[in-house]
């Protein structure tokens, strides 16, 4: 459908196509944020058919500076549309945001293709990443100009995983320089699966939501250029441990005047969080495939373990428990 199709002349109302091109938010991700924030409400034409006024356009294309600019799409909800403008000038007036837009296509562009990712995953918060566009099929895709500035990373969703598919999507992988490509699937052969990892596609099973996704980006920041890479716990020293083994067992069992057992609930977590601190450092050890991923939950468990130690050791202090008469 070409721009005048799109646009109905006599109101100056249009088509949700002609607003992807205006403000360059992609249509599925325009519908989610009407359903989830009521963020426009357009008129429908006796089809059904959205239609959108100037007032529409010029609004989202104010979301998409914010946008641009570091603030999250609940934020810019949360605001009145009169304020969007004063945002704007503010930002823009800040040391070094200048030039946010610039620095924001530097971030790591993501490509949805299938029917329902979109939908599911149009208003994910992901540091280092932002959404390019969303495709339905991946021949839409690979027919698209894919952004030069970065190279994109594919999430696409397949209902069942075939050697062929495999077989082109990373030929597209390597003919457009993509990244990486991640094949959401919900059936596939133990054979195609391992052909699909041979080509160095990465693969999850149905059902993900955003939360998995966001997970498995965020694990490997190798993907994204130093200077974008979200902060984690990789590259920082693993605390020391403050309780042994022995002394959490002691503690889970002393008596205090704590009503709600305080020292015993921390040092059963404590010994939970511990067990998987060396779980995962043995998972790091054995599996080179996952090794960022193990190093991170490593990391993050042993910053977690480390804040609930000292909070016993403040609950220890409190009581007057004697340490050395649980070693």
């Amino acid at each position: 459908m070409n721009d005048t199709a799109e646009v109905v002349e006599d109101c100056q109302a249009f088509r949700i196509g002609a607003v992807e091109r205006a403000t360059g938010i992609p249509a599925n991700t325009i519908r989610v944020w009407e359903r989830r924030y009521g963020l426009v409400k357009p008129a429908r034409d006796e089809t059904g058919t959205r239609l959108y006024s100037q007032q529409d356009v010029e609004y989202l294309s104010h979301v998409r500076t914010l946008i641009d600019a570091g603030d999250s799409i609940g934020y810019i909800a949360s605001l009145d549309k009169g304020q969007l403008p004063a945002r704007i000038e503010s930002l823009a007036s800040m040391p070094n945001r200048g030039n946010a837009r610039r620095r924001r296509t530097g971030l790591a562009p993501l490509l949805l293709i299938g029917p329902t990712l979109a939908e599911r995953l149009g208003d994910i918060d992901l540091p280092g990443y932002t959404i390019h566009a969303s495709y339905a099929t991946p021949a839409d895709a690979r027919k698209a100009s894919l952004p030069t500035h970065s190279k994109a990373i594919a999430v696409v969703e397949a209902e069942q995983v075939t050697r062929s598919l495999a077989q082109d999507l990373a030929a597209w992988r390597d003919d457009a320089s993509l990244t990486a490509v991640i094949v959401v699937y919900s059936y596939a052969r133990k054979s195609d699966l391992n052909a699909i990892r041979d080509l160095g596609l990465l693969v999850l099973r149905e059902p993900i939501d955003a939360e998995m996704l966001r997970h498995v980006l965020l694990t490997r920041k190798y993907w994204l250029a130093p200077d974008e890479q979200p902060g984690d716990y990789l590259s920082e020293a693993i605390p020391p441990q403050l309780f042994n083994k022995k002394e959490l067992v002691s503690l889970a069992l002393v008596q205090t005047s704590v009503s709600c057992e305080c020292p015993r609930h921390l040092a059963e977590l404590l010994i939970s969080l511990s067990a998987f601190e060396r779980y995962s450092q043995l998972c790091e050890d054995r599996s080179t495939e996952d090794a960022a991923l193990h190093a991170m939950l490593r990391g993050a468990t042993a910053h977690a373990r480390s804040t609930m130690e000292a909070a016993l050791k403040r609950v220890v202090d409190h009581e007057k428990i004697d340490l050395s008469q649980l070693r």
